[in-house]
């Protein structure tokens, strides 16, 4: 699922990671769109030292449990904006800015993102034998992401 991603992002509690997506031309299928992957790393890259995969969430709602040893409670709802997954792939086709949110709470990390009426929330809990810090990177499926910023409050 993963063949080029950004960088990694230190999670902290508050930050908001805002970027321009767009599924590309030969895209035809719901989950060719933004994953968010969070991996623990003691130098934060993908595949560094003390690497390990913890959990993914794709914008339209999957979450996928990486790590047998990290919990994950997925939440997604499709509010009154939904209108249909042939209409959400079209939404991703165009392009559209997005914002991922990232709560921490212990080894409690809360990730949110709402898009074209799909909100999704993905309570990740970390394991207690961890001992890096925790990054996440956007990577995807047939997607394209540009204009990566990140914020905190």
């Amino acid at each position: 699922y993963r063949t080029g991603s950004s960088v990694g992002i230190r999670v902290r509690d508050g930050m908001k990671v805002t970027f321009h997506t767009m599924s590309l031309p030969t895209a035809r299928l719901v989950w060719h769109c933004p994953f968010v992957d969070l991996f623990c790393s003691g130098d934060g890259t993908i595949n560094g030292a003390d690497y390990r995969d913890l959990a993914l969430m794709r914008i339209d709602g999957e979450c996928w449990e990486c790590s047998p040893d990290c919990d994950i409670k997925p939440s997604v709802y499709k509010n009154d904006v939904f209108e249909g997954w042939d209409a959400w792939k079209k939404y991703n086709k165009d392009g559209f800015d997005c914002t991922v949110t990232f709560a921490v709470n212990g080894r409690e990390i809360v990730v949110s993102t709402e898009n074209a009426g799909i909100v999704v929330k993905m309570t990740a809990v970390m394991p207690d034998d961890m001992n890096c810090p925790v990054y996440a990177v956007l990577t995807g499926d047939q997607v394209a992401i540009t204009n990566i910023r990140i914020s905190e409050t």
